[in-house]
């Protein structure tokens, strides 16, 4: 789970920029005023220093008057612009000018450092220059940091949080880490930057769904985090959260929070001498013993499949078969799957979904997709009744399964509500706050706490993420979808969506007078500022998959061409490549419906 930063990763896979990157990198060093120096030029100045190699800005608040000083709070946001321009404003004299910095507002990151882009409006802000005995000086200017976006591309680096899903309904199984992407300052020390940001909470975007798992004030304080050289961070609480750490189960979370959320930090401290982040120990004030610790192979992981090598697909008997596609060379033949799936009656497999987490259930759609079974992958005796019936003209969507045992779908029937949840064989009522349009698709996050929906509305469809709040009792549970993100802008047409990397979903879709390709979106936006969609060889591609949360496993496309020769051809991409390689001819199955667990 490497930080993205910039320049984004492949569709396949994500650079880990490592200790390669930190030995590249180039410091800058903040230049301090001068006393000769015109305002224009302590502005330029003044903003340049902003983006050198300093953690408290201490240089640049040498320009500032000794009121502003106090006042100017460099952490309360950050404002990317497309270029900087300034210009002096009428009414300047020997002793007080203004100028106005203006530019286009491309995204803004929060006090807790969350992205959101912007819509490009035209801004203004101006800082205010009164001269005095030493020369010029600021003595008003806006909050926070202003950086032009090639700075901050050079600057940040996108680094996921991870925070236990709230509301879950699957009883004492541990609550899965739901990915809060936020940006760190690469240059300084991300690792404690990602660490404070965990310990301050979620986003504001993602809070309803998520629990911090961490007291209220909760800091590390100075010299609290360590990184020993076989890659263990050594974390020591005092006062309150020092005495959370007896309750086993408690510790055990925020270990695993602050492992899963370091482990992915690029930066020189985290890598030393080439050795990663393998795991996290957590101390009681300055005792010597750890209280408890934390790895990859902690209960509350996101990396929720329980092979990363295993998909699956629809052959062209119906039958569902299990494909290992992790093999770089040579993939052994599919297997089918021995498991009773569905009643006769029911046909061949109209769709399905494979529970993410290796407990081998699975949900299956009648041919005619208007009667949902659940079954296992294993189980010898067919399920006897649906858990949910359509009568719309289309039935149901392909379902999707979460790690909680939510399994959604969408009933096509114009009079139903359209998207529909079970938790068991409960239908959960389902409100999704803010729509506009009509939900035709689904695909829920391993960790169910985002979910994807793909939207109609008149000609054109779209992809919108909401985070999924649970709210009710277990015995009569409720679900509300909020916080609507639009996250494939330019796509006017979609054909398949899958979750990446826990903050990301890669579409298959197209533009107006656009071939259909595949394209990565981030889902707080800051795909607007990297490059866009990348060609799909397999032009006719109907579906896509990937393994949430796993970087090494295969990009999976298959193919519905018009040619019977290409038709359910199965496409895979592997990590690290930029080409598209047959994985296996399927022969002509009425659609292939591809997909990895969830």
């Amino acid at each position: 789970m490497p930080s993205k930063g910039f320049p984004p990763p492949s569709i396949a896979s994500e650079s880990n920029g490592g200790s390669t990157q930190a030995a590249q990198q180039v410091v800058v060093v903040a230049e301090p005023p001068k006393a000769t120096d015109h305002p224009a030029q302590l502005l330029s100045n003044f903003l340049d220093d902003l983006v050198a190699d300093e953690s408290d800005y201490r240089t640049a608040k040498e320009y500032l008057g000794k009121d502003m000083n106090a006042a100017w709070n460099p952490e309360k946001q950050v404002t990317v612009l497309d270029g900087i321009q300034q210009r002096v404003l009428p009414g300047a004299t020997s002793t007080r000018m203004t100028i106005d910095v203006s530019g286009h507002e491309m995204a803004t990151l929060d006090a807790k450092h969350a992205y959101r882009a912007a819509s490009g409006t035209l801004v203004h802000e101006a800082f205010e220059f009164t001269k005095g005995a030493h020369g010029w000086q600021i003595d008003s200017l806006p909050q926070g940091v202003i950086l032009n976006q090639v700075d901050f591309q050079r600057i940040y680096e996108s680094v996921n949080l991870y925070f236990p899903v709230a509301g879950q309904s699957n009883g004492s199984a541990p609550s899965p880490l739901a990915a809060d992407p936020i940006y760190v300052r690469s240059h300084i020390d991300p690792l404690t930057d990602a660490a404070d940001g965990l310990l301050d909470g979620p986003s504001d975007w993602l809070g309803p769904a998520v629990l911090p798992g961490f007291p209220t004030g909760t800091s590390l304080g100075g010299g609290n985090l360590d990184v020993t050289a076989d890659g263990t961070v050594k974390v020591h609480f005092t006062g309150r959260s020092g005495s959370l750490l007896q309750d086993p189960t408690v510790c055990d979370r925020m270990a695993a929070q602050l492992f899963f959320t370091l482990m992915q930090v690029p930066t020189a401290q985290a890598k030393q001498a080439g050795q990663p982040i393998n795991s996290v120990a957590l101390y009681q004030g300055a005792g010597t013993s750890s209280v408890c610790t934390a790895g990859t192979n902690s209960s509350y992981s996101p990396l929720l499949s329980a092979s990363a090598d295993t998909s699956y697909f629809v052959d062209a008997n119906g039958h569902l078969r299990s494909l290992d596609v992790g093999h770089e060379h040579g993939i052994p033949a599919p297997e089918t799957v021995p498991g009773a799936l569905a009643p006769p009656q029911a046909g061949k497999i109209g769709g399905f979904a494979v529970a993410p987490g290796g407990s081998g259930k699975v949900a299956v759609l009648s041919q005619d997709r208007h009667a949902l079974y659940v079954s296992t992958l294993t189980q010898q005796t067919a399920p006897d009744h649906p858990v949910l019936t359509s009568s719309g003209a289309q039935g149901l969507t392909t379902p999707s399964w979460d790690a909680l045992g939510t399994l959604w779908t969408v009933d096509t029937n114009p009079a139903s509500q359209g998207l529909r949840a079970l938790v068991g064989e409960t239908l959960v009522p389902v409100t999704v706050a803010g729509l506009q349009g009509t939900v035709t698709d689904v695909r829920v996050a391993a960790d169910g706490a985002r979910i994807a929906l793909t939207v109609k509305n008149g000609d054109t469809s779209s992809v919108e993420v909401g985070r999924v709040q649970r709210s009710g009792t277990a015995a009569a549970p409720q679900l509300t979808i909020a916080g609507l993100l639009s996250v494939a802008p330019t796509l006017t047409t979609i054909k398949s969506v899958s979750w990446a990397d826990g903050d990301s979903v890669i579409v298959l879709g197209q533009s107006a007078g656009t071939a259909r390709g595949l394209s990565a979106w981030e889902i707080d936006g800051s795909s607007a500022l990297v490059p866009g969609p990348q060609p799909l060889s397999p032009a006719d591609a109907s579906t896509v998959a990937a393994l949430q949360q796993d970087s090494k496993a295969p990009l999976l496309v298959d193919n519905s061409g018009a040619d019977p020769n290409d038709k359910g051809k199965i496409f895979r991409l592997l990590p690290g490549s930029s080409s598209w390689t047959l994985a296996t001819s399927l022969g002509a199955p009425t659609g292939g419906m591809l997909s990895y667990p969830g």
